[in-house]
């Protein structure tokens, strides 16, 4: 920050107190009118940060990757988005003021037969650029290009103590190791124009032991920041990769070993996601107490074009192959999505499809703009009449109880205790496993993940009434036209659900199903 901006950002601190002092509700409404200024109206600008997936190809088959690894009957399919309509997006993103392209995704960014072209247009258009890469093809040439077009962070995943381990999880060659740890070396001297330097590890089975010596060589190498993150559920066989107790208390000594190895070397250590993948997930979260901004300054596109929310929703908020980003940004679907973030405080419920609760990245930026605010969300944001997965399975079996199959003894909601959920609940729970869903949180078995802290969207919901009326053994065909003949609505996929909506959708729909066929 510079010395003008440092002294005028002191003026308005001092500005603030001074008010405040004089006047308390003067200072509020002030406060208040800056937010709607910034982020209770629909933006006037673009986003700050653009997340792009330049391709889903990937040279590495690591282990514990959902898209990649061997363990999967069928990997997702390398494809590229082309040079043509990402040079079409950015231009649009850099005249609506964005200032960052973060490459990352389900793939390797580096693959893209593109990949230089693309970080140079980033950079002749005045944005910098982000990336998070296996590194396995960047050499030194390329480092420094990037570097001169803008680099402002490289993450690279390492996941390893030793090259063994590396070849073993990343089936990459064992050497690659070394010479990525060397090349992160080089650029860490690297005088102007050095960009942040990141380590990651995601710890299973296999390196678990090898923590230390991964802090250790990556401070040596010169990175800025570490970042260690647990195995999230996969849609695969991972036994061998997790943690048995032994190696959790093991781990949780060698955290604290590596957070005094990292404030010894001035280096940041983030352990944000880390917890046994096995063990409930805190009923408290950071957004309860604030709101979240990332619709006002991030968003995320995908190979194919979707528009999605954030890199935690699974929410598709637009096509680019219908409309243009801008025209996507400023439309009914995102200025819904964004509502639902700024009013999680008082509604406890994170959007449809977000899995804001498996951990939020976005924590520190929405944090710092809540303290630039100067108050909290939580007190004067009104609650939405927003249906939840609890609901959804009550309304569910009260109104299709008739038809839906008998519950399985023993099943119930997988991580609520028995204060937040009633027997009659439970019931309801076990009625609705035997259709083939989740009820509660933990587990990835099922066709479905429900969580009852999370909004429904149309689109799940009508996905919902199809599993209960196959699971009544009615046909596809006619349970389409009982839906359809229920009336559930038009509008966006990931438009919320309201409550009253779900009554006379279910209560319509079961009078359907009981009349003669």
């Amino acid at each position: 920050m510079s010395l003008a901006s440092s002294l005028k950002a002191g003026a308005k601190a001092v500005a603030r107190v001074m008010v405040g002092a004089v006047s308390p509700r003067l200072l509020r409404r002030v406060q208040l009118g800056r937010a709607q200024q910034q982020y209770l109206r629909e933006p006037t600008a673009g986003p700050r940060r653009l997340l792009l997936e330049p391709t889903t190809g990937c040279n590495h088959r690591c282990e514990m990757c959902w898209d990649h690894s061997p363990r999967l009957e069928k990997a997702t399919p390398g494809r590229h988005m082309p040079f043509e309509q990402i040079k079409s997006l950015l231009e649009e993103m850099a005249a609506m003021g964005t200032e960052e392209v973060w490459m990352a995704g389900r793939g390797e960014p580096l693959v893209h037969p593109k990949a230089a072209e693309i970080f140079q247009l980033v950079g002749s258009l005045g944005m910098r650029s982000l990336i998070t890469t296996n590194a396995a093809r960047l050499d030194e040439e390329l480092a420094e290009r990037l570097c001169e077009w803008g680099l402002q962070q490289l993450s690279v995943s390492i996941d390893s103590g030793n090259a063994e381990t590396y070849a073993r999880i990343h089936h990459g060659p064992p050497e690659d190791r070394a010479r990525i740890l060397g090349l992160l070396k080089k650029l860490s001297q690297r005088g102007e124009g050095k960009p942040a330097l990141l380590a990651s590890m995601v710890v299973s089975k296999p390196n678990c032991t090898e923590l230390l010596d991964f802090v250790r060589e990556a401070i040596e190498a010169g990175v800025s920041a570490l970042v260690v993150g647990g195995m999230r559920p996969v849609p695969f066989d991972s036994t061998d990769l997790s943690l048995g107790e032994e190696d959790w208390a093991r781990l949780r000594e060698d955290l604290a070993k590596a957070q005094e190895m990292a404030d010894g070397a001035g280096v940041e250590l983030r352990t944000d996601n880390i917890r046994p993948a096995e063990k409930p997930r805190a009923q408290t979260w950071p957004y309860e107490e604030m709101a979240c901004f990332i619709g006002h300054t991030f968003t995320v596109i995908d190979v194919e074009g979707m528009v999605h929310g954030c890199c935690t929703c699974q929410n598709r908020l637009g096509s680019l192959g219908e409309a243009s980003f801008r025209e996507i940004w400023q439309a009914r679907p995102y200025r819904m999505f964004r509502q639902a973030l700024r009013e999680m405080p008082s509604m406890r419920l994170t959007p449809p499809r977000c899995e804001c609760r498996h951990g939020c990245g976005h924590v520190p930026e929405n944090a710092a703009i809540q303290r630039e605010l100067g108050f909290e969300f939580a007190r004067w944001v009104g609650e939405s009449d927003f249906t939840t997965r609890v609901e959804v399975a009550r309304t569910l079996c009260r109104e299709l109880g008739s038809v839906l199959p008998t519950p399985k003894e023993g099943a119930e909601f997988a991580d609520l205790g028995p204060d937040r959920v009633d027997e009659a609940t439970r019931r309801d729970a076990a009625r609705l496993r035997r259709l083939g869903i989740v009820v509660g949180t933990g587990s990835m078995d099922g066709a479905a993940l429900f969580e009852p802290q999370r909004m429904v969207a149309r689109e799940e919901f009508e996905q919902i009434l199809r599993r209960a009326l196959s699971a009544a053994e009615i046909s596809g065909e006619q349970a389409e036209g009982l839906i359809g003949a229920s009336g559930p609505g038009s509008g966006h996929p990931a438009e919320p659900v309201t409550r009253k909506a779900l009554e006379a959708w279910v209560g319509e729909l079961a009078r359907l199903v009981a009349a003669p066929r």
